[in-house]
């Protein structure tokens, strides 16, 4: 199964935006539908990551690219004072209306303002594909907690074994192409390796690395659900269905309807992800 590409040598003519520009357009848009549809998903990992990095009454935790704020809500809940970052404002606004007692700040996870040793833990749920220096805000995550901190992430397993990956990437791969022009990106299932998790962590000074597979789960009621999910709360897998030639996005989502229509009713989607988890040593 290919991957999403962001970027292709074989077109000539290069996108005016950076990959950046464009991951902070799109979560901008579509922060008030995310709740509605891929959140119902990704808050699933939400007590996981808590629990990985031991989040209890009194820890000082870093919620990264927080999005509608939901771990930070949660630490906040368990007693943790509890601060999320995201460069997205539309998902600053989301996370404050949803949490309106914890602190959200709108900042770069490349480039976080909180002073070094600060935080006694700090997570990062499903956001290192959508930046464009994933390695850097790994150090700045190590930057930040204190020495014994712990630190975990989230992120989607390969698309081989992932239901949702293989169904659209496969209806891609039939009827429009995975070479088309858009910004260059780092590889969206690189950290859904193992390996690749347990090299950068390390890279970063972490020790005590572990890397796991958290099964999550969703039912959508419909082929046009899952599409609706896409347009409407994905950014980098919407971003592959809209460079599609028009007629050749027709195929794709006809195909994926009639996909989805074939499964069992109700409409059960494995959503397996890869957490990792790591500390700062002492």
């Amino acid at each position: 199964m290919e991957t999403i590409p962001m970027s292709d040598d074989a077109t000539s003519d290069k996108p005016s935006q950076t990959f950046k520009d464009l991951e902070l357009k799109g979560w901008n848009q579509k922060a008030r539908d995310y709740g509605d549809y891929a959140g119902q998903i990704t808050r699933q990992a939400v007590e996981p990551l808590l629990d990985a990095v031991e989040v209890e009454a009194g820890s000082v935790f870093l919620d990264i690219a927080t999005g509608p704020g939901y771990t930070a809500g949660a630490a906040q809940a368990r007693g943790a004072i509890a601060t999320g970052v995201d460069f997205s404002a539309g998902m600053i606004d989301e996370a404050s209306r949803n949490y309106p007692t914890a602190l959200f700040y709108e900042g770069d996870a490349e480039h976080l303002v909180f002073p070094s040793g600060f935080f006694d833990a700090a997570v990062c749920p499903f956001g290192l594909l959508h930046m464009a220096d994933p390695d850097k805000a790994i150090s700045e995550a190590y930057r930040i907690l204190k020495p014994g901190g712990k630190f975990a992430f989230t992120v989607w397993a390969p698309p081989e074994k992932h239901a949702f990956f293989e169904l659209v990437l496969g209806a891609i791969s039939r009827h429009g192409s995975m070479a088309v022009t858009l910004p260059e990106a780092p590889p969206f299932f690189r950290f859904s390796e193992p390996a690749e998790s347990q090299k950068a962590l390390a890279t970063a000074g972490f020790s005590d690395i572990t890397i796991s597979e958290l099964t999550l789960h969703w039912q959508p009621t419909s082929g046009q659900e899952l599409l609706d999910t896409i347009y409407k709360s994905t950014v980098r897998t919407a971003m592959l269905l809209e460079a599609q030639e028009a007629t050749n996005r027709e195929k794709i989502h006809s195909d994926i309807i009639a996909a989805v229509a074939e499964s069992t009713d109700p409409i059960e989607l494995p959503w397996p992800a890869v957490i990792a988890v790591a500390r700062k040593p002492l």
